[in-house]
């Protein structure tokens, strides 16, 4: 195995670990429920690392997160973030300069893929979560981008 490999999965495992303590414990208190921050390491490992990684990473540790706390959304939260990360991944790295503020498209599968799946579980009342993950989503995209600029892109692998 190379060296780029072997730091491509340390990477990987670790951002997955962040995404998963982020998710899991790392809470902030609203009038309507709370927001979690795994999002920063779902965005921040489609920057870092390369797509397939970053999907694979984000899916896995934001799984592992709902495993613990919420096993129903388990499976919907794998695919979800995956896509998400692998979708943001893909935009930023191919679109030129400022452009790749378009990777930002991303952010409603979150909420969106949420949705589709409460709407069978929940009815109507699934409405009612679209506001949090979008905000959720947003604040997890914009908080993983100002990182990746005070670091200057030093993660990367």
């Amino acid at each position: 195995m190379s060296d780029r490999n072997i730091r491509l999965l340390v990477t990987a495992g670790g951002l997955a670990a962040v995404a998963f303590f982020l998710s899991a414990f790392v809470r902030i208190p609203l009038p309507a429920g709370y927001l979690n921050l795994g999002d920063v390491g779902v965005f921040f490992a489609a920057l870092a690392l390369p797509c397939g990684y970053a999907a694979l990473c984000a899916g896995v540790g934001s799984a592992l997160a709902d495993l613990y706390g919420f096993p129903l959304y388990t499976p919907v939260t794998f695919v979800v973030k995956g896509l998400t990360a692998l979708v943001f991944s893909l935009l930023w790295r191919r679109l030129p300069g400022k452009l790749r503020y378009l990777a930002l498209l991303a952010v409603p599968i979150v909420p969106l893929g949420y949705f589709a799946f409460e709407i069978f579980v929940y009815g109507e009342f699934a409405w009612a979560d679209l506001p949090m993950n979008l905000l959720q989503a947003s604040v997890g995209a914009a908080l993983a981008l100002l990182i990746e600029r005070l670091t200057k892109g030093r993660f990367s692998v």
